[in-house]
Protein backbone atom coordinates (compact mmCIF):
# COMPACT_ATOMS: atom_id res chain seq x y z
CA UNK A 1 0.00 0.00 0.00
CA UNK A 2 2.81 2.24 0.90
CA UNK A 3 4.60 1.62 -2.04
CA UNK A 4 1.38 3.12 -4.49
CA UNK A 5 0.69 6.39 -2.55
CA UNK A 6 3.67 8.68 -4.44
CA UNK A 7 1.94 7.44 -7.88
CA UNK A 8 -1.09 8.81 -6.58
CA UNK A 9 0.02 11.66 -5.44
CA UNK A 10 1.19 12.45 -8.69
CA UNK A 11 -1.90 11.59 -10.50
CA UNK A 12 -3.60 13.84 -7.91
CA UNK A 13 -1.04 17.13 -8.70
CA UNK A 14 -1.25 16.11 -12.12
CA UNK A 15 -5.08 16.21 -12.19
CA UNK A 16 -4.95 19.50 -9.94
CA UNK A 17 -2.56 20.89 -12.87
CA UNK A 18 -4.53 20.50 -15.18
CA UNK A 19 -7.69 21.90 -13.38
CA UNK A 20 -5.41 25.07 -12.55
CA UNK A 21 -4.64 25.43 -16.26
CA UNK A 22 -8.59 24.82 -17.54
CA UNK A 23 -9.24 27.11 -15.15
CA UNK A 24 -6.33 30.21 -15.89
CA UNK A 25 -7.28 29.16 -19.95
CA UNK A 26 -10.72 30.36 -19.11
CA UNK A 27 -9.73 33.27 -17.38
CA UNK A 28 -7.84 34.02 -19.98
CA UNK A 29 -10.35 34.02 -22.32
CA UNK A 30 -12.69 35.79 -20.12
CA UNK A 31 -10.17 38.26 -19.88
CA UNK A 32 -10.50 38.69 -24.16
CA UNK A 33 -13.79 38.90 -23.74
CA UNK A 34 -14.28 41.42 -21.56
CA UNK A 35 -11.80 43.99 -23.56
CA UNK A 36 -13.81 45.48 -26.52
CA UNK A 37 -13.41 44.89 -29.26
CA UNK A 38 -11.37 47.89 -31.35
CA UNK A 39 -13.28 49.22 -34.29
CA UNK A 40 -11.43 48.81 -37.41
CA UNK A 41 -11.76 50.63 -41.28
CA UNK A 42 -13.55 47.63 -43.99
CA UNK A 43 -14.86 48.46 -47.30
CA UNK A 44 -18.42 48.85 -47.19
CA UNK A 45 -20.60 45.84 -48.29
CA UNK A 46 -23.55 48.09 -48.91
CA UNK A 47 -24.67 51.30 -50.41
CA UNK A 48 -28.27 52.70 -50.50
CA UNK A 49 -29.19 56.21 -51.72
CA UNK A 50 -32.36 57.68 -52.95
CA UNK A 51 -33.28 60.59 -55.23
CA UNK A 52 -36.16 63.06 -55.17
CA UNK A 53 -38.19 61.76 -58.60
CA UNK A 54 -37.52 62.31 -62.32
CA UNK A 55 -39.45 65.40 -63.77
CA UNK A 56 -39.68 64.69 -67.60
CA UNK A 57 -41.50 66.82 -70.07
CA UNK A 58 -41.69 66.47 -73.78
CA UNK A 59 -40.20 69.43 -75.79
CA UNK A 60 -39.12 70.69 -72.30
CA UNK A 61 -37.22 68.63 -69.80
CA UNK A 62 -34.53 66.06 -70.42
CA UNK A 63 -34.91 64.31 -66.87
CA UNK A 64 -32.28 61.77 -66.12
CA UNK A 65 -30.44 59.87 -63.79
CA UNK A 66 -26.96 58.75 -63.75
CA UNK A 67 -24.78 55.71 -61.81
CA UNK A 68 -20.95 55.18 -61.06
CA UNK A 69 -18.38 53.32 -59.15
CA UNK A 70 -15.07 54.70 -59.20
CA UNK A 71 -12.73 52.81 -61.63
CA UNK A 72 -9.70 50.35 -59.62
CA UNK A 73 -6.67 51.42 -59.38
CA UNK A 74 -3.83 50.65 -61.23
CA UNK A 75 -2.46 47.04 -60.68
CA UNK A 76 -5.86 46.22 -58.48
CA UNK A 77 -7.96 43.56 -59.35
CA UNK A 78 -10.99 42.18 -58.05
CA UNK A 79 -11.29 39.32 -55.38
CA UNK A 80 -12.74 35.81 -57.07
CA UNK A 81 -15.04 35.67 -54.18
CA UNK A 82 -16.58 39.40 -55.34
CA UNK A 83 -17.60 38.61 -58.21
CA UNK A 84 -20.90 36.77 -56.61
CA UNK A 85 -22.33 39.57 -54.78
CA UNK A 86 -21.14 42.23 -57.17
CA UNK A 87 -24.05 44.82 -58.29
CA UNK A 88 -25.05 48.00 -58.47
CA UNK A 89 -28.92 48.86 -59.94
CA UNK A 90 -30.79 51.69 -59.68
CA UNK A 91 -34.85 50.84 -59.63
CA UNK A 92 -38.13 52.31 -59.52
CA UNK A 93 -39.42 53.45 -56.35
CA UNK A 94 -43.09 51.48 -55.89
CA UNK A 95 -44.91 50.78 -53.19
CA UNK A 96 -45.09 46.97 -54.03
CA UNK A 97 -41.36 45.93 -55.08
CA UNK A 98 -42.74 43.50 -57.46
CA UNK A 99 -43.77 46.72 -59.49
CA UNK A 100 -40.34 48.27 -59.79
CA UNK A 101 -38.16 48.35 -62.56
CA UNK A 102 -34.71 48.33 -63.16
CA UNK A 103 -33.25 52.02 -65.33
CA UNK A 104 -29.64 50.83 -64.46
CA UNK A 105 -27.40 47.73 -63.64
CA UNK A 106 -23.94 48.13 -63.02
CA UNK A 107 -20.99 44.99 -63.06
CA UNK A 108 -17.77 46.06 -62.63
CA UNK A 109 -16.11 48.84 -61.00
CA UNK A 110 -15.58 52.20 -62.75
CA UNK A 111 -19.08 51.25 -64.90
CA UNK A 112 -21.50 54.47 -65.77
CA UNK A 113 -25.07 54.04 -66.62
CA UNK A 114 -27.60 56.30 -67.50
CA UNK A 115 -31.32 56.70 -68.08
CA UNK A 116 -33.18 59.25 -69.84
CA UNK A 117 -37.31 59.64 -68.56
CA UNK A 118 -39.66 59.52 -70.82
CA UNK A 119 -42.06 62.08 -71.44
CA UNK A 120 -43.99 63.07 -68.18
CA UNK A 121 -42.02 59.96 -66.35
CA UNK A 122 -42.09 61.16 -62.51
CA UNK A 123 -41.06 58.39 -60.67
CA UNK A 124 -38.75 58.54 -57.54
CA UNK A 125 -36.00 56.08 -57.81
CA UNK A 126 -33.21 54.34 -55.49
CA UNK A 127 -30.15 52.80 -55.99
CA UNK A 128 -28.05 50.27 -54.39
CA UNK A 129 -24.76 48.90 -54.66
CA UNK A 130 -23.50 45.69 -52.73
CA UNK A 131 -20.25 43.92 -52.87
CA UNK A 132 -17.17 45.23 -54.77
CA UNK A 133 -19.68 47.67 -56.51
CA UNK A 134 -20.63 49.02 -52.83
CA UNK A 135 -17.44 51.30 -52.34
CA UNK A 136 -18.09 54.65 -53.95
CA UNK A 137 -21.25 53.64 -55.44
CA UNK A 138 -23.35 57.05 -56.56
CA UNK A 139 -26.22 58.56 -58.18
CA UNK A 140 -27.26 61.95 -59.52
CA UNK A 141 -29.95 63.39 -61.11
CA UNK A 142 -30.51 65.83 -63.60
CA UNK A 143 -33.03 67.89 -65.24
CA UNK A 144 -32.44 70.12 -68.17
CA UNK A 145 -35.02 72.89 -69.20
CA UNK A 146 -34.40 74.72 -72.49
CA UNK A 147 -37.47 76.60 -72.69
CA UNK A 148 -41.16 77.70 -70.42
CA UNK A 149 -41.09 78.45 -66.86
CA UNK A 150 -38.30 75.93 -65.44
CA UNK A 151 -35.86 76.91 -68.19
CA UNK A 152 -32.41 75.82 -66.48
CA UNK A 153 -30.10 72.85 -65.63
CA UNK A 154 -30.85 71.64 -62.31
CA UNK A 155 -28.16 69.18 -60.81
CA UNK A 156 -28.71 66.95 -57.54
CA UNK A 157 -26.78 63.97 -55.63
CA UNK A 158 -28.70 61.79 -54.32
CA UNK A 159 -28.14 60.97 -50.20
CA UNK A 160 -28.52 57.75 -48.07
CA UNK A 161 -31.32 57.92 -45.64
CA UNK A 162 -30.50 60.46 -42.23
CA UNK A 163 -32.30 61.97 -39.03
CA UNK A 164 -31.50 65.47 -40.04
CA UNK A 165 -31.26 67.66 -43.26
CA UNK A 166 -30.76 71.31 -43.75
CA UNK A 167 -31.40 73.77 -46.27
CA UNK A 168 -30.97 77.32 -46.47
CA UNK A 169 -31.63 80.34 -49.01
CA UNK A 170 -35.51 79.22 -50.59
CA UNK A 171 -37.97 81.25 -50.71
CA UNK A 172 -41.81 81.49 -51.23
CA UNK A 173 -42.44 85.27 -52.49
CA UNK A 174 -44.59 85.73 -55.69
CA UNK A 175 -42.71 84.04 -58.49
CA UNK A 176 -40.84 81.49 -55.97
CA UNK A 177 -41.59 78.23 -56.31
CA UNK A 178 -39.43 75.89 -53.47
CA UNK A 179 -40.42 72.73 -52.64
CA UNK A 180 -39.37 69.77 -50.31
CA UNK A 181 -39.26 66.24 -51.49
CA UNK A 182 -38.92 63.71 -48.85
CA UNK A 183 -38.42 60.10 -50.11
CA UNK A 184 -39.08 57.09 -47.92
CA UNK A 185 -37.11 54.02 -49.17
CA UNK A 186 -37.99 51.93 -46.42
CA UNK A 187 -40.57 49.60 -45.55
CA UNK A 188 -41.55 51.40 -42.53
CA UNK A 189 -43.69 54.78 -42.09
CA UNK A 190 -41.29 57.65 -41.68
CA UNK A 191 -42.77 60.96 -39.66
CA UNK A 192 -40.67 64.57 -39.37
CA UNK A 193 -41.26 68.08 -38.30
CA UNK A 194 -39.40 70.55 -40.24
CA UNK A 195 -38.71 73.69 -38.31
CA UNK A 196 -38.67 76.78 -40.95
CA UNK A 197 -36.71 80.45 -40.35
CA UNK A 198 -37.82 83.40 -41.66
CA UNK A 199 -36.09 87.05 -41.71
CA UNK A 200 -37.87 87.64 -38.65
CA UNK A 201 -37.55 84.80 -36.76
CA UNK A 202 -39.32 80.89 -36.44
CA UNK A 203 -41.97 80.07 -38.27
CA UNK A 204 -44.89 78.95 -37.23
CA UNK A 205 -46.49 76.31 -39.62
CA UNK A 206 -48.60 73.45 -37.68
CA UNK A 207 -49.07 71.58 -40.94
CA UNK A 208 -45.44 70.88 -41.25
CA UNK A 209 -45.08 69.08 -37.60
CA UNK A 210 -45.26 65.12 -37.82
CA UNK A 211 -45.70 64.70 -41.40
CA UNK A 212 -46.06 60.70 -42.37
CA UNK A 213 -44.21 59.82 -45.42
CA UNK A 214 -45.64 56.08 -46.51
CA UNK A 215 -43.24 53.36 -46.92
CA UNK A 216 -41.19 53.17 -50.32
CA UNK A 217 -43.20 56.39 -51.49
CA UNK A 218 -42.44 60.49 -51.12
CA UNK A 219 -44.15 63.58 -50.11
CA UNK A 220 -43.74 67.06 -51.53
CA UNK A 221 -44.00 69.74 -49.28
CA UNK A 222 -44.81 73.42 -51.19
CA UNK A 223 -42.99 76.40 -49.40
CA UNK A 224 -45.38 78.88 -50.37
CA UNK A 225 -47.86 76.80 -48.94
CA UNK A 226 -46.17 76.33 -45.62
CA UNK A 227 -45.09 80.03 -45.04
CA UNK A 228 -45.76 82.26 -47.97
CA UNK A 229 -44.82 85.79 -48.99
CA UNK A 230 -41.21 85.29 -47.64
CA UNK A 231 -37.94 86.56 -49.88
CA UNK A 232 -35.71 83.68 -47.92
CA UNK A 233 -36.27 80.75 -45.75
CA UNK A 234 -33.75 78.08 -43.78
CA UNK A 235 -35.70 74.39 -43.64
CA UNK A 236 -34.82 71.89 -41.06
CA UNK A 237 -35.83 68.25 -41.48
CA UNK A 238 -35.79 66.14 -38.10
CA UNK A 239 -36.82 62.47 -38.84
CA UNK A 240 -38.52 61.54 -35.51
CA UNK A 241 -39.18 57.59 -36.86
CA UNK A 242 -38.46 55.53 -39.40
CA UNK A 243 -35.73 57.07 -42.12
CA UNK A 244 -36.07 58.84 -44.93
CA UNK A 245 -33.92 61.08 -47.44
CA UNK A 246 -34.89 64.78 -48.16
CA UNK A 247 -34.06 67.11 -51.16
CA UNK A 248 -35.19 70.80 -52.25
CA UNK A 249 -35.63 72.75 -55.29
CA UNK A 250 -37.02 76.23 -56.58
CA UNK A 251 -37.68 77.29 -59.84
CA UNK A 252 -38.17 81.30 -60.18
CA UNK A 253 -40.19 83.37 -62.88
CA UNK A 254 -41.18 87.09 -63.36
CA UNK A 255 -44.55 86.89 -64.77
CA UNK A 256 -43.74 84.61 -67.51
CA UNK A 257 -40.38 85.41 -67.76
CA UNK A 258 -38.12 82.37 -66.60
CA UNK A 259 -35.77 83.44 -63.93
CA UNK A 260 -33.91 79.81 -63.59
CA UNK A 261 -34.47 76.59 -61.26
CA UNK A 262 -32.22 74.33 -59.40
CA UNK A 263 -31.92 71.97 -56.50
CA UNK A 264 -30.63 73.56 -53.18
CA UNK A 265 -27.87 71.28 -51.76
CA UNK A 266 -28.20 70.12 -48.25
CA UNK A 267 -26.13 72.31 -45.65
CA UNK A 268 -23.95 71.07 -43.19
CA UNK A 269 -25.32 71.19 -39.64
CA UNK A 270 -25.25 74.60 -37.48
CA UNK A 271 -20.94 75.08 -36.29
CA UNK A 272 -19.35 78.06 -35.24
CA UNK A 273 -16.92 77.47 -38.15
CA UNK A 274 -18.17 77.01 -41.84
CA UNK A 275 -17.12 77.61 -45.48
CA UNK A 276 -19.63 77.64 -48.23
CA UNK A 277 -17.55 76.51 -51.57
CA UNK A 278 -18.28 77.01 -55.13
CA UNK A 279 -19.90 80.79 -56.43
CA UNK A 280 -18.28 80.82 -59.70
CA UNK A 281 -16.28 82.84 -61.89
CA UNK A 282 -18.80 85.41 -64.03
CA UNK A 283 -17.90 84.23 -67.96
CA UNK A 284 -17.26 87.38 -70.52
CA UNK A 285 -20.60 88.77 -71.88
CA UNK A 286 -22.98 88.22 -68.55
CA UNK A 287 -24.08 89.55 -65.17
CA UNK A 288 -24.07 87.90 -62.09
CA UNK A 289 -25.68 88.74 -58.46
CA UNK A 290 -24.58 86.70 -55.07
CA UNK A 291 -26.49 86.46 -51.99
CA UNK A 292 -25.14 84.87 -48.62
CA UNK A 293 -28.14 83.58 -46.43
CA UNK A 294 -27.31 82.88 -42.55
CA UNK A 295 -29.13 81.28 -40.76
CA UNK A 296 -28.76 81.08 -36.79
CA UNK A 297 -31.15 78.46 -34.97
CA UNK A 298 -30.13 79.34 -31.42
CA UNK A 299 -31.66 81.21 -28.75
CA UNK A 300 -28.87 83.59 -29.16
CA UNK A 301 -27.81 86.73 -31.42
CA UNK A 302 -24.96 85.56 -33.90
CA UNK A 303 -21.88 87.51 -35.00
CA UNK A 304 -20.67 86.39 -37.63
CA UNK A 305 -17.19 87.44 -39.56
CA UNK A 306 -16.95 86.91 -43.33
CA UNK A 307 -13.57 86.25 -45.38
CA UNK A 308 -14.00 85.83 -48.78
CA UNK A 309 -11.45 83.18 -50.53
CA UNK A 310 -10.29 83.84 -54.24
CA UNK A 311 -7.93 83.05 -56.66
CA UNK A 312 -5.91 85.91 -55.66
CA UNK A 313 -6.20 84.96 -51.62
CA UNK A 314 -8.04 85.63 -48.62
CA UNK A 315 -9.29 88.71 -47.65
CA UNK A 316 -12.06 90.00 -45.45
CA UNK A 317 -14.37 92.52 -47.42
CA UNK A 318 -14.93 96.23 -46.26
CA UNK A 319 -18.19 97.13 -44.63
CA UNK A 320 -19.41 93.31 -44.62
CA UNK A 321 -16.41 91.78 -42.72
CA UNK A 322 -18.51 91.41 -39.81
CA UNK A 323 -22.01 90.19 -40.30
CA UNK A 324 -24.90 90.56 -37.65
CA UNK A 325 -27.87 87.12 -37.59
CA UNK A 326 -30.82 87.74 -34.68
CA UNK A 327 -31.45 85.04 -32.80
CA UNK A 328 -33.51 81.87 -34.65
CA UNK A 329 -33.64 83.86 -38.16
CA UNK A 330 -31.82 83.42 -41.54
CA UNK A 331 -30.61 87.21 -43.10
CA UNK A 332 -29.24 88.01 -46.18
CA UNK A 333 -26.29 89.77 -47.57
CA UNK A 334 -25.66 91.02 -50.81
CA UNK A 335 -22.04 89.94 -51.95
CA UNK A 336 -22.19 90.96 -56.08
CA UNK A 337 -20.16 93.86 -55.61
CA UNK A 338 -17.57 92.58 -53.27
CA UNK A 339 -17.10 89.52 -55.39
CA UNK A 340 -16.14 91.89 -58.55
CA UNK A 341 -16.96 88.04 -60.33
CA UNK A 342 -14.44 86.35 -58.99
CA UNK A 343 -14.31 83.13 -58.24
CA UNK A 344 -14.81 82.22 -54.40
CA UNK A 345 -15.59 80.34 -50.92
CA UNK A 346 -17.40 82.43 -48.25
CA UNK A 347 -15.60 81.11 -44.80
CA UNK A 348 -17.61 82.40 -41.32
CA UNK A 349 -16.72 82.07 -38.14
CA UNK A 350 -19.61 82.34 -35.52
CA UNK A 351 -20.13 83.00 -31.83
CA UNK A 352 -22.71 80.60 -32.10
CA UNK A 353 -23.74 77.88 -34.27
CA UNK A 354 -24.96 79.16 -37.44
CA UNK A 355 -25.11 77.16 -41.18
CA UNK A 356 -25.11 78.80 -44.46
CA UNK A 357 -25.77 78.82 -48.44
CA UNK A 358 -25.26 81.40 -51.34
CA UNK A 359 -27.96 81.93 -54.23
CA UNK A 360 -26.13 82.82 -57.42
CA UNK A 361 -27.80 83.87 -60.33
CA UNK A 362 -25.97 83.98 -63.74
CA UNK A 363 -27.20 85.91 -66.81
CA UNK A 364 -27.07 87.63 -70.11
CA UNK A 365 -28.44 91.30 -70.01
CA UNK A 366 -30.03 90.97 -73.88
CA UNK A 367 -31.96 87.19 -72.75
CA UNK A 368 -32.45 84.87 -69.85
CA UNK A 369 -30.18 83.68 -67.13
CA UNK A 370 -30.23 80.91 -64.85
CA UNK A 371 -29.71 80.47 -60.91
CA UNK A 372 -27.31 78.37 -58.52
CA UNK A 373 -27.11 77.13 -54.85
CA UNK A 374 -24.28 76.48 -52.78
CA UNK A 375 -24.31 74.83 -49.49
CA UNK A 376 -21.94 74.98 -46.18
CA UNK A 377 -20.05 71.92 -46.82
CA UNK A 378 -16.88 69.82 -45.24
CA UNK A 379 -14.03 68.59 -46.85
CA UNK A 380 -12.99 66.29 -49.20
CA UNK A 381 -11.62 63.01 -47.13
CA UNK A 382 -12.08 60.62 -49.38
CA UNK A 383 -12.84 60.93 -53.32
CA UNK A 384 -15.80 61.83 -54.97
CA UNK A 385 -17.76 60.60 -57.11
CA UNK A 386 -19.49 62.59 -59.57
CA UNK A 387 -21.47 59.97 -62.11
CA UNK A 388 -22.87 62.29 -64.71
CA UNK A 389 -21.15 65.42 -66.47
CA UNK A 390 -20.98 66.88 -69.76
CA UNK A 391 -18.99 68.43 -72.36
CA UNK A 392 -19.80 69.95 -75.98
CA UNK A 393 -18.79 73.31 -77.83
CA UNK A 394 -21.30 75.01 -75.74
CA UNK A 395 -21.18 73.17 -72.29
CA UNK A 396 -18.62 73.08 -69.82
CA UNK A 397 -18.11 70.85 -66.76
CA UNK A 398 -15.68 73.05 -64.24
CA UNK A 399 -14.56 72.28 -61.21
CA UNK A 400 -14.55 75.12 -58.39
CA UNK A 401 -11.67 74.21 -55.64
CA UNK A 402 -10.39 75.86 -52.89
CA UNK A 403 -7.81 75.17 -50.60
CA UNK A 404 -8.77 77.26 -46.81
CA UNK A 405 -5.66 75.83 -44.82
CA UNK A 406 -2.36 75.03 -46.52
CA UNK A 407 -1.79 73.61 -49.72
CA UNK A 408 -4.18 71.16 -51.23
CA UNK A 409 -3.66 69.03 -54.58
CA UNK A 410 -6.35 66.80 -56.41
CA UNK A 411 -6.21 64.12 -59.04
CA UNK A 412 -9.65 64.26 -61.30
CA UNK A 413 -9.93 61.40 -63.35
CA UNK A 414 -12.93 61.83 -66.19
CA UNK A 415 -14.03 58.00 -66.95
CA UNK A 416 -15.52 55.74 -68.86
CA UNK A 417 -16.10 52.21 -69.85
CA UNK A 418 -13.34 52.14 -71.77
CA UNK A 419 -11.03 55.22 -71.24
CA UNK A 420 -10.05 57.94 -68.97
CA UNK A 421 -8.68 61.51 -69.04
CA UNK A 422 -6.72 62.14 -65.67
CA UNK A 423 -5.05 65.39 -64.57
CA UNK A 424 -3.48 66.56 -61.41
CA UNK A 425 -4.69 70.16 -59.88
CA UNK A 426 -2.99 71.71 -57.23
CA UNK A 427 -4.40 74.95 -55.40
CA UNK A 428 -2.15 76.94 -53.57
CA UNK A 429 -2.83 77.50 -49.97
CA UNK A 430 -5.90 80.61 -49.17
CA UNK A 431 -6.88 80.44 -52.83
CA UNK A 432 -9.94 79.47 -54.98
CA UNK A 433 -9.02 77.52 -58.29
CA UNK A 434 -11.42 76.76 -61.26
CA UNK A 435 -10.48 73.75 -63.55
CA UNK A 436 -12.08 73.16 -66.81
CA UNK A 437 -12.31 69.15 -66.93
CA UNK A 438 -11.09 67.45 -70.44
CA UNK A 439 -13.66 64.25 -71.02
CA UNK A 440 -12.38 61.18 -72.34
CA UNK A 441 -11.54 60.59 -76.29
CA UNK A 442 -14.91 61.13 -77.63
CA UNK A 443 -17.47 61.14 -74.92
CA UNK A 444 -19.36 63.93 -74.84
CA UNK A 445 -20.91 62.50 -71.37
CA UNK A 446 -18.70 60.42 -68.86
CA UNK A 447 -18.14 59.95 -64.62
CA UNK A 448 -15.63 62.16 -62.75
CA UNK A 449 -13.84 61.27 -59.64
CA UNK A 450 -12.34 64.21 -57.70
CA UNK A 451 -9.74 62.58 -54.87
CA UNK A 452 -7.44 64.38 -52.73
CA UNK A 453 -3.93 63.61 -52.52
CA UNK A 454 -1.94 62.02 -49.41
CA UNK A 455 -0.62 64.65 -47.54
CA UNK A 456 -2.97 67.85 -49.46
CA UNK A 457 -4.38 69.98 -47.14
CA UNK A 458 -7.99 70.65 -46.31
CA UNK A 459 -10.24 71.14 -49.77
CA UNK A 460 -13.58 72.16 -50.39
CA UNK A 461 -15.26 72.46 -53.98
CA UNK A 462 -18.18 71.89 -56.69
CA UNK A 463 -18.59 70.72 -59.55
CA UNK A 464 -20.26 73.46 -61.75
CA UNK A 465 -21.79 72.94 -64.96
CA UNK A 466 -21.84 75.93 -67.69
CA UNK A 467 -24.11 76.03 -70.74
CA UNK A 468 -24.23 78.84 -73.08
CA UNK A 469 -27.84 78.04 -73.61
CA UNK A 470 -29.32 80.12 -77.30
CA UNK A 471 -31.12 82.36 -74.85
CA UNK A 472 -28.90 82.94 -72.19
CA UNK A 473 -27.02 80.67 -69.60
CA UNK A 474 -28.09 77.19 -67.81
CA UNK A 475 -25.54 76.55 -65.21
CA UNK A 476 -25.88 74.57 -61.84
CA UNK A 477 -23.49 73.22 -58.99
CA UNK A 478 -23.03 69.77 -57.23
CA UNK A 479 -21.18 69.51 -53.76
CA UNK A 480 -17.83 67.11 -54.24
CA UNK A 481 -18.66 65.03 -51.11
CA UNK A 482 -16.67 62.25 -50.33
CA UNK A 483 -18.02 58.97 -51.30
CA UNK A 484 -19.04 56.04 -48.84
CA UNK A 485 -15.85 53.56 -48.78
CA UNK A 486 -15.35 52.29 -45.67
CA UNK A 487 -16.86 51.62 -42.56
CA UNK A 488 -15.84 51.30 -39.26
CA UNK A 489 -16.59 47.99 -38.49
CA UNK A 490 -15.35 45.37 -34.80
CA UNK A 491 -13.49 42.26 -34.90
CA UNK A 492 -14.65 39.54 -33.98
CA UNK A 493 -12.73 38.12 -30.85
CA UNK A 494 -12.50 34.27 -30.23
CA UNK A 495 -15.12 33.35 -27.06
CA UNK A 496 -13.86 30.20 -25.19
CA UNK A 497 -15.80 29.88 -22.67
CA UNK A 498 -19.10 29.64 -25.12
CA UNK A 499 -21.27 27.14 -24.14
CA UNK A 500 -19.84 26.36 -20.78
CA UNK A 501 -21.93 26.39 -18.08
CA UNK A 502 -21.53 28.52 -15.38
CA UNK A 503 -20.05 31.88 -18.43
CA UNK A 504 -21.58 34.01 -20.07
CA UNK A 505 -20.49 36.88 -22.45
Amino acid sequence: MTARRPALMLVVVAVVALAAGALATVASSQDQVATPAVPVLAPVVATTVACPGLRSREGYTESSVAAATPPLKAGASRSPTDSTSARATVRTLTTDPADSKNLIVLHEPGERGLYVGRSGERDSVVGRGDGALAPGFSVTQTERTVDGSGRGIAATACLPTGPDFWFVGAASGVGQRAVLVLTNPEGATASVDVDLYGPKGPVDAPSARGVQVDPRSRTELRLDQLAPGLPVLAVHVKVTSGRLSAAMTETDVDGRQPKGTDWIPSALPPATQVIVPGVPPVAKGRESTVRLDVVAPGASDAVVKLSLVTSDGAFAPAGKDVLEVSAGSVTSFDLTGVLRGQAAALMLESDVPITAGAKVVLRRPDFYGDMLFVSASEALTAAAVVPENETTQDLATRLVLTAPQGAATVDVSAFNASDSADSTVTIPAGTTTVFTVKPPQGQPRYGLVVTPRPGSGPVVGVRFIDEEGARGPLVSALPLRAARLTALVREAVPQLTAGMPGYSS
